[in-house]
C-alpha cells in the first residue's frame, strides 16, 4: 500500500511539472505583431512594414542585445532571391529599412553573434 501511495505521488508530480517544462523558454506570443520562430533558446520575430523590415531578439522572454550580432534577411519569391543586411537599431531590433517584403514570400534570418555561432529562422510570408 505504501508502495503504491509513492507511486502515486511521484505521477502526480511528474504530471505537475508538465505545464511549467512547456513554458519553460518563454512566451512564444508575438510582441510587435509580427511572425515568430524559435531557435534553440533564441525567438526570432520577423515584422514587416512599409518602412521596411524588423527582427526581435529574446531568449525566455528577455530581449537579446542586437549589437551582438551580424545578420541577414533573405527573401525567396516566384524563384528570385533578394538579400539585405540587418542592422542592430537599438536594444534587440535588427532592421533592413527600405525592405519591401512580397506577400507569400519565404524569409529566411541568418544571425552570427560574436562568438561565430550562427542561428537560423525561416518564415513564410502571409
Amino acid at each position: 500500500m505504501k508502495i503504491d501511495l509513492f507511486r502515486a505521488g511521484v505521477a502526480a508530480l511528474a504530471l505537475a511539472a508538465i505545464p511549467a517544462a512547456a513554458v519553460a523558454h518563454g512566451s512564444m506570443k508575438p510582441q510587435h505583431g509580427g511572425l515568430v520562430q524559435m531557435s534553440g533558446e533564441t525567438m526570432i520575430e520577423l515584422v514587416s512594414g512599409p518602412k521596411g523590415v524588423d527582427v526581435y531578439l529574446s531568449e525566455e522572454d528577455e530581449p537579446v542585445l542586437a549589437a551582438g550580432y551580424t545578420a541577414k534577411l533573405t527573401q525567396t519569391a516566384a524563384g528570385a532571391k533578394t538579400e539585405a543586411v540587418l542592422k542592430p537599431a537599438g536594444g534587440n531590433k535588427l532592421t533592413a529599412a527600405g525592405f519591401k517584403a512580397v506577400k507569400g514570400a519565404k524569409m529566411v534570418v541568418a544571425l552570427i553573434d560574436k562568438g561565430g555561432a550562427k542561428i537560423f529562422a525561416t518564415f513564410q510570408g502571409k
